[in-house]
């Protein structure tokens, strides 16, 4: 039985076995709840849409990030865990703790693509797969089956989460995407931090993913973004960074710490950097400012931290430090979220310029070669109407060979001369146009391998 399968079968058991449960928090799994958006293009209160505008440097001087008018792409974002809710899944309200992180993680992506960020009930206290991850997972899927089938029209797409949401779209890549080609080719990337997804010791897939796998050139696209920050070596057993311990949402077996390993990309060398610059919007940085009125900028705090993708034993992480001027604000603030040397909580805002970067440069990838296939493509077209007209073709001038033929045998004389001679021309130029036919069926082929 293959992984997912499996899964499915251990889902619908799942189920059956508690859907008292899951029907006191949740409608129905069978029919798809009404989406509620926090970020979404055209919504009035849409958190993405809100300024970018930002500063770095002492004295502050601004830095002109701009959102395109029309992006080539859309990002799909799932937040991590922070309801401060008291139930075991939270609701769709907006609660101020949302706000706060969406603004913080996911509108920076606006200058790259259209942003599409809903509610899901997550799982207000999560660490190994339960009833409540189910829920939280369910209701993401949702909102990501809504987003197809009524916004996404044929878009490439990048998927964008931290914790709980990253682990949540490393299953709906698992599920939805990994065996779909026609999925996989809108795929455009995934930047996924803090999520424990794993492949095989050494290699960039083939453990979580048979076809998706960890991003390692600058510009790949179709690939995914990864890591778990540590500033030094992690504890034995951490919570992130090693398949065989901490938070593990799938409803299957841990892997083995034998054969796989957490995934590590580093975003510095992926945005062709040698250091990490982290962004802070310094209205929402603490709680989303009164009646959603923002005033102050963005914060960027250029090259202030080294990256390098470290292991030691099982684990694989994203080893962090600050350089000798990073700034003391950066510092602080980093610090306080951090737990002790796991720097998990503030992952993707110390690294968010680099990973806005990095989409920015998938997002050129992908549209490029969508650009050499729609050419590609629109020869293909163009030979396919020479090869119908040439089959035409073909086909009437071996009808008038046969004519001439069959008069010139009731014939005599010079008729019967110039009926023959007639036949024989209408041949050659059907043969002519047989040949044509071949020549073209086979420029069409070597352009489809192309595709």
């Amino acid at each position: 039985m293959s992984r997912v399968a499996g899964r499915t079968w251990l889902a619908v058991a799942f189920l059956a076995a508690s859907f008292a449960f899951i029907a006191a928090v949740m409608p129905s799994f069978a029919k798809a709840e009404d989406t509620v958006w926090i970020c979404k293009p055209g919504l009035a209160d849409d958190l993405c849409a809100g300024s970018i505008s930002t500063k770095a440097g002492n004295p502050a001087q601004t830095i002109g990030f701009d959102r395109p008018d029309n992006p080539p792409v859309d990002c799909f974002y799932v937040y991590p865990t922070v309801s401060a809710q008291e139930t075991p899944n939270a609701n769709l309200d907006k609660d101020p703790e949302v706000k706060r992180v969406v603004v913080q993680q996911a509108r920076m992506f606006s200058r790259v693509c259209d942003v599409y960020a809903p509610m899901y009930r997550q799982d207000t206290s999560p660490g190994v797969y339960t009833e409540r991850t189910e829920v939280a997972y369910q209701s993401a899927l949702s909102g990501w089956k809504d987003y197809l089938q009524h916004y996404n029209k044929g878009r490439g797409v990048i998927l964008i989460g931290h914790s709980q949401g990253s682990a949540t779209l490393a299953r709906l890549i698992d599920e939805e995407i990994d065996p779909d080609p026609k999925l996989r080719k809108q795929l455009v990337g995934a930047i996924l931090p803090g999520g424990n997804i794993y492949v095989k010791k050494g290699q960039l897939a083939g453990g979580m993913y048979e076809n998706v796998p960890a991003c390692s050139e600058v510009g790949e696209y179709g690939c995914l973004v990864a890591y778990s920050m540590f500033n030094g070596t992690p504890a034995d057993n951490p919570p992130f960074g090693d398949v065989g311990s901490g938070y593990w949402a799938y409803d299957m077996p841990r892997p083995s710490r034998e054969q796989y390993e957490v995934v590590c990309t580093n975003p510095a060398e992926l945005s062709g950097k040698t250091l990490l610059t982290s962004l802070a919007n310094m209205d929402y940085l603490l709680e989303p400012p009164a009646g959603g009125v923002e005033t102050a900028n963005w914060n960027a705090y250029p090259d202030a931290v080294t990256a390098s993708c470290d292991h030691e034993g099982t684990k694989h992480w994203l080893n962090v430090a600050f350089t000798e001027n990073a700034d003391p604000f950066i510092k602080g603030m980093t610090q306080v979220l951090a737990s002790g040397n796991n720097w998990h909580v503030p992952e993707v805002n110390v690294a968010e310029n680099n990973l806005v970067e990095i989409a920015q440069l998938q997002t050129d990838s992908y549209t490029a070669e969508q650009n050499r296939i729609a050419k590609l493509q629109a020869k293909i077209k163009s030979l396919q109407k020479q090869l119908a007209k040439a089959q035409r073709n073909a086909g009437l001038q071996q009808k008038k060979a046969n004519k001439f033929a069959r008069q010139a045998r009731k014939a005599k004389g010079k008729q019967k001369e110039a009926l023959n001679r007639k036949a024989g021309s209408a041949r050659r130029k059907a043969a002519s146009e047989r040949k044509r036919v071949r020549n073209l069926k086979q420029r069409i082929a070597a352009l489809k391998k192309q595709i």
